[in-house]
């Protein structure tokens, strides 16, 4: 289908007519010596008219004028409908590499027990794998809080990092409270700058042995912010934090995620799915038309038709 971008130049047509009749009658009273030199031309009947091949160049002249403004009005042909993105969001993962990480404890489920860090690991790469659309950022707690990994589609690059973790490597406690108030921090700052704040899920054993911030007072900042924490436990069945500070459970229950105990690792693999049910992922842009500008062949047909013009002006006038 065709249409304009700028229709309103459509309205410079309108005076086109009158246009032409100025042409014309300019045309009309030139002397006829000047337009036609023909030997046999003072024996004519109607000397005062237009000769016939004359009577084009007004023609011509306001054809390319049409021409031009049709180039202006933007014309384009609408094609096929163009899909948007699937769906997307993104999502902050705050992910435990402290020294209990490192107990070979989490169960398979066929008997055997693997490290907490190597059940994250491959639950992360689930999560991650199944959303392909989606944006993450990685920051890791150890003694203190670091964002390891900015906000990337780049899931090769997040790949990598989360192969590089190892437990325990960079000091002997859980700053988790100081975790999430890095992740918090982010969360506000991408929110005050007019973006949608992005998912947070931690990923850790629920033991906070460190750091400045305690996750009771990491949680008030939370339900403060409006944001919702989503907690994945790796810590066997039975495992209690420090009295006096949340479970991993309440921490998501309180600041209104969802907790998820990943007790083996069909319960891991259930993470992505749980997570869908909560959180609706932000819908791609509409659906537009395919757009092709055409504005190119009006000014290729507004070209021929001036040399045209004057080419036959040429002509008309004696020329050569």
């Amino acid at each position: 289908m065709l249409t304009f971008a700028a229709p309103l130049w459509l309205l410079a047509l309108l005076p086109l007519p009158w246009v032409w009749r100025q042409i014309h009658r300019r045309y009309a009273a030139l002397p006829v010596s000047l337009m036609l030199r023909h030997p046999v031309l003072e024996r004519e009947s109607a000397p005062e008219q237009l000769p016939r091949s004359g009577r084009w160049v007004p023609l011509l002249w306001t054809l390319a004028l049409a021409a031009l403004i049709g180039a202006l009005s933007g014309p384009q042909w609408l094609g096929a409908w163009i899909k948007p993105p699937p769906p997307s969001r993104s999502i902050l993962l705050l992910v435990d590499a402290s020294p209990s990480m490192s107990a070979k404890d989490f169960p398979t489920g066929d008997g055997h027990f693997i490290a907490r860090m190597q059940a994250m690991k491959q639950g992360l790469m689930r999560f991650i794998n199944a959303r392909p659309q989606d944006r993450f950022s990685l920051i890791v707690v150890t003694d203190s809080a670091g964002k390891l990994l900015p906000m990337t589609g780049d899931h090769r690059a997040l790949a990598f990092w989360i192969r590089q973790l190892r437990a325990g490597v960079n000091g002997s406690a859980t700053a988790l409270g100081d975790g999430l108030a890095l992740a918090i921090r982010d969360m506000t700052a991408r929110s005050h700058a007019g973006q949608q704040p992005p998912l947070l899920i931690v990923w850790t054993d629920g033991f906070s042995t460190g750091g400045i911030m305690t996750p009771a007072e990491a949680l008030a900042l939370a339900r403060a912010n409006k944001i919702h924490i989503y907690t994945v436990n790796l810590a066997p069945a039975g495992s209690a934090p420090d009295e006096g500070q949340p479970t991993l459970a309440e921490l998501a229950d309180l600041s209104g995620g969802r907790p998820i105990l990943a007790g083996d690792l069909a319960a891991m693999n259930r993470v992505t799915d749980t997570i869908a049910q909560r959180e609706v992922a932000v819908a791609g842009t509409p659906a537009v038309h395919h757009r092709t500008p055409l504005y190119g062949g009006f000014l290729i047909l507004a070209a021929l038709l001036m040399l045209s013009a004057g080419g036959l002006d040429l002509r008309l006038r004696g020329g050569t």
